[in-house]
Parts: C-alpha cells; sequence; structure tokens
C-alpha cells in the first residue's frame, strides 16, 4: 500500500479539478444565499414562516375530544409515524398537540428537549429526535439545518482497509491538506473515536469536518463524513456531490 503522503498526493490530484468547480458553485451560492439564510433563520426562528403559517391554516377548526389533530407537515420528520408510535405510543400529530400545548412552539431547541425527556420515558437521543422532527413538521427547521441556523452535509463509504489506515491519513499534518485540499486544523486527540477537522481556503473558513471509522465485516471501515457549518440549504447537495466524489479518489488511491 502507497504511504499516506503518495495516498494524499493521488487524492489532490485527482480532486483539483472537481475542488475548483465546487468552490466556484459555492461562490455562487453564497452570492444570491443571503435572502436564504434570511428565510432559513425565519424558519428556525420564531416559526412565523410562510410554512408554518400554512402548516398552522391548515389544521382543522375543531376536532372531538381526545381526537388527535391531524396536521399539514411542513417537512418530513426523522422516523415514520409508525416508528415513533411504536417507540413513545403517540404518533407525530400526537407529538405536535402535546408539545405545543405543553413548552410552546416558539420554544427554543434545548428547552424542547428538556420538556420532552421530562414528560416521557425517552432517553436523550430520541428526545433530541422529537424535538428535531417537532421543529421540521412546524417549518421551523430545514432537513440538514442545525439548531444554529447553519447545514451539514453527509456522505459515507465502506472502504476495503483497516480503519486505523484511515485514522492515520486524517491525523497526518504533513498530508492533510493535500489529502483535502483544503487549509486544515485537526481539532481531535489522536486517540479519539471521531476527528475535526477545521476548513479554510485563503483564511476564509469554509466548515468542519468530522470524520468517523466505523468497523465492518471483512477488515474493512465504514468511513463517514460530516461537513459541518454549512452557510445555505444548497449548499448540502453541492458538498455531498463533492465528498462523494472525493471518497470514489480515495477509495482508487486505496486500491
Amino acid at each position: 500500500m502507497r504511504s499516506p503522503a503518495e495516498i494524499s498526493e493521488a487524492v489532490g490530484a485527482k480532486m483539483r479539478d472537481r475542488l475548483q468547480e465546487t468552490l466556484a458553485r459555492r461562490a455562487e451560492l453564497l452570492g444570491v444565499g443571503v435572502d436564504a439564510r434570511a428565510e432559513a433563520a425565519g424558519k428556525a426562528g420564531t416559526g412565523a414562516s410562510t410554512a408554518a403559517s400554512a402548516a398552522a391554516s391548515a389544521v382543522p377548526a375543531a376536532a372531538s375530544i381526545g381526537e388527535a389533530v391531524r396536521h399539514e407537515w411542513a417537512a418530513p420528520p426523522m422516523h415514520s409515524d409508525a416508528a415513533i408510535r411504536a417507540q413513545t405510543g403517540q404518533g407525530w400529530d400526537e407529538w405536535i398537540d402535546a408539545i405545543d400545548a405543553g413548552v410552546g412552539r416558539d420554544a427554543a431547541h434545548p428547552r424542547i428537549v428538556e420538556w420532552v425527556m421530562a414528560n416521557s420515558a425517552q432517553n436523550g437521543w430520541w428526545s433530541q429526535g422529537i424535538a428535531v422532527s417537532f421543529e421540521r413538521m412546524t417549518g421551523r427547521r430545514f432537513a440538514g439545518q442545525m439548531p444554529d441556523g447553519t447545514f451539514t452535509a453527509n456522505r459515507s463509504r465502506t472502504l476495503p482497509v483497516d480503519r486505523e489506515v484511515l485514522r492515520e491519513l486524517i491525523a497526518d499534518d504533513a498530508a492533510r491538506d493535500a489529502l483535502l485540499g483544503f487549509e486544515t486544523e485537526f481539532r481531535s486527540k489522536v486517540a479519539s473515536k471521531t476527528y475535526k477537522v477545521l476548513l479554510a481556503r485563503d483564511g476564509q473558513p469554509i466548515g468542519g469536518l468530522l470524520f468517523t471509522f466505523d468497523p465492518a465485516p471483512n477488515g474493512r471501515t465504514k468511513f463517514a463524513i460530516a461537513h459541518e457549518k454549512l452557510q445555505v440549504v444548497d449548499e448540502i447537495e453541492l458538498w455531498k456531490a463533492h465528498w462523494g466524489a472525493w471518497l470514489d479518489a480515495l477509495e482508487l488511491a486505496l486500491a
């Protein structure tokens, strides 16, 4: 197998033109992204967005006592209605009604999570999922949007190498810039289970990458990338495509 430096150079060379295309497209998106960011912030903020208003106006004016009101969802939840009902005993419409009546639709994300945990038997993971889904369905959050209003793009690939090979690549300060095509800053301890790397181009931050390395059968590794702190929603598909191509180049270099 090639050395980390050789792998990094091979991937960097393969991705050089693609990276320029991605950065050019990103500049276009951010050039028209002020309105999109403002819209996203509105959706993540007070619930006064168009989608939320439409969802609220679509709720039937009355329902029988004890009957769950059927809501028009602004966006799909993280889990199906059947899955959340099997886990919690309530469907999504009932959860919307419960949170609205409990902590209220305008509550901040951490407050919703706290309320769900305090008023149900759900652990932190499920409570987070319920809160995120509530925010999506009521128009306060796009799919892929974080509580701070930024977005995250995710890609993964099962690669035919041991995870220590991949961990060594990402942790290599001498070769990482060439590997990823950016100015990078390693923000984790080498012994950490996940690695966080900040990205910049000409000194300008372009978010950060969170890498996870899960063992797979036959000495392989499920290698996942989360590109965090994206500024507008259209960056999600842009960076998913970019990191998909990067994984192609990495897999070829590892062969």
